[in-house]
């Protein structure tokens, strides 16, 4: 069923039907429609469908760049007598480059420049209106709202089918609040002049993004023992890939912050930026004054190790969205601590025996524990206030 929405976050999940039961365990999607041929990840608090580079039919993805599939319909709120109000022109999502079309699926595919970067592609459209080699600006009409390629009879579910770089993330928002808004309006004529708004930068990297900021992350959470989905050591090169996605929720999930999938402010707290040399500007020794000294390392206050932030943690973590599959479920814990151990590093030792003390595997081996003890225990000396014990494993 179609519903109005007004921002990219109202968009459902690309095929909703067919990924109804689509979920992480040990890091791997699973459960998601056609894993073969499409690739999910889950990106913004939510699963979505991508395109990377192992399901790119047109092998025009850089190594390690994702694109955000989603799917919505535009309207026209007054159209012609005789005319659909979904026979409306897409209008461009970002300036750039025509890089590719096939014509047969609607597909108008946008670079930033010839053999550049793709930035998105628009698909199902029919009547083209541009051409490959061409410049193309913001809201300038790609082609009309249509279902080319999908094998349907005319006029049945049409669409817009759209795929944005992540690193656009903040671009594409705009672009659907400028459609939901009217100020990006469906009719052609009206977009004239019409220019995107300023994105502005929430702090956040998203899947298929790289920055210091994320290899600084990256050694945080190794140090910690988190991690690759394959159980390999994670990668500290400052890109995030899908094989860091489970560790990540993890990480989000033992820290007390709102599993997004996002490498977002939140989670960035917990790896401080590099800090900036306090020296004496002269940068030279002189008599009677103590020479400039490099500040010690920071702790971040929302780091596990800062009193201010342990003491805060609630009793009972979230539901993971990384569940534990064919894994114990302390496996991943004890996984943190051996390193650790191994690196006799004791802030290290006492996150990770800390994030184990809370882990779930551990509560519930601690409830067994103590209902052991209670069968123990001489019964009552007044009957009336006896219990009977309750089993240790229930069939």
């Amino acid at each position: 069923m179609n519903e109005d929405v007004d921002s990219l976050e109202g968009l459902v999940t690309h095929h909703p039907g067919a990924n109804r039961r689509i979920r992480m365990e040990d890091g791997v999607i699973q459960g998601a429609e056609n894993p073969h041929r499409r690739s999910h990840a889950f990106i913004g608090g939510d699963f979505e469908e991508i395109i990377d580079s192992r399901v790119d039919k047109y092998g025009s993805l850089d190594r390690d760049q994702v694109l955000l599939v989603k799917d919505f319909i535009l309207e026209d709120p007054s159209p012609a007598r005789g005319k659909s109000a979904r026979s409306v022109g897409v209008p461009s999502p970002v300036d750039g480059y025509i890089s590719r079309i096939s014509a047969a699926a609607g597909m108008v595919e946008i670079s930033d420049h010839a053999d550049g970067r793709v930035l998105a592609r628009v698909r199902h459209m029919s009547d083209l209106r541009v051409q490959v080699g061409q410049s193309v600006a913001y809201g300038q009409t790609l082609g009309v709202q249509d279902n080319l390629g999908l094998g349907l009879r005319s006029g049945q579910a049409v669409h817009v089918h759209m795929e944005v770089d992540t690193r656009l993330y903040r671009e594409y928002a705009n672009y659907l609040a400028d459609l939901a808004s009217g100020r990006l309006p469906v009719q052609d004529a009206l977009r004239n002049g019409v220019r995107p708004q300023v994105a502005l930068d929430d702090g956040t990297f998203r899947l298929g993004e790289s920055h210091p900021r994320i290899a600084g992350l990256q050694r945080v959470m190794h140090g910690e023992g988190y991690r690759a989905a394959d159980g390999g050591p994670l990668d500290r090169d400052g890109v995030y890939r899908p094989s860091m996605q489970g560790a990540l929720l993890d990480f989000q999930r033992a820290h007390g912050i709102p599993q997004t999938g996002d490498i977002d402010p939140a989670t960035l707290r917990f790896a401080p930026g590099p800090r900036r040399r306090d020296r004496d500007l002269a940068d030279r020794f002189e008599p009677g004054r103590p020479m400039p000294r490099e500040a010690g390392p920071a702790t971040a206050p929302g780091h596990p190790d800062h009193p201010d932030h342990r003491g805060l943690l609630p009793p009972e973590a979230d539901p993971p969205v990384n569940r534990k599959g064919t894994v114990p479920a302390t496996g991943g814990m004890l996984d943190r601590v051996l390193p650790a151990l191994e690196q006799r590093d004791p802030d290290a030792i006492t996150r990770a025996l800390s994030d184990l003390a809370r882990s779930d595997g551990m509560q519930a081996w601690l409830e067994r524990g103590r209902t052991a003890l209670d069968l123990q225990q001489p019964p009552a000396a007044d009957s009336a206030h006896a219990r009977t014990p309750e089993p240790l494993f229930r069939g």
